[in-house]
């Protein structure tokens, strides 16, 4: 399932991708595919909405856009397109909708 969605994503929702990896994950690390995997478990949860904008702009959800509207970095949305690394961010996190790395306890 998470492969038909990572298929399925459109250069905007790589951007607001990328804009909740820049305000959620540290740079350059596995946190940045799992955070980005956590918001599409959201999408295709029942519970929450079914696009990543809705998903990452619902009120409360990602506190880092409380402080920071980032624009979204092309290195950050190059990264998010290797569906290798993101499978493997599903394989750490499942079909979890939350993710807190451990770089940013």
């Amino acid at each position: 399932m998470i492969l038909e969605l990572l298929m399925a994503l459109t250069p905007t929702d790589y951007d607001h991708l990328a804009r909740t990896v820049q305000v959620e994950a540290a740079p350059n690390t596995m946190d940045e595919y799992c955070v980005a995997v956590s918001v599409l478990n959201r999408v295709k949860s029942p519970l929450y909405p079914n696009t990543v904008a809705n998903v990452v702009y619902s009120p409360g959800q990602y506190e880092g856009f409380l402080y920071w509207r980032p624009v979204a970095k092309q290195s950050v949305i190059d990264r998010l397109k290797d569906n290798d690394k993101m499978l493997e961010a599903y394989s750490i996190i499942g079909d979890r909708t939350d993710f807190k790395g451990q770089s940013m306890l």
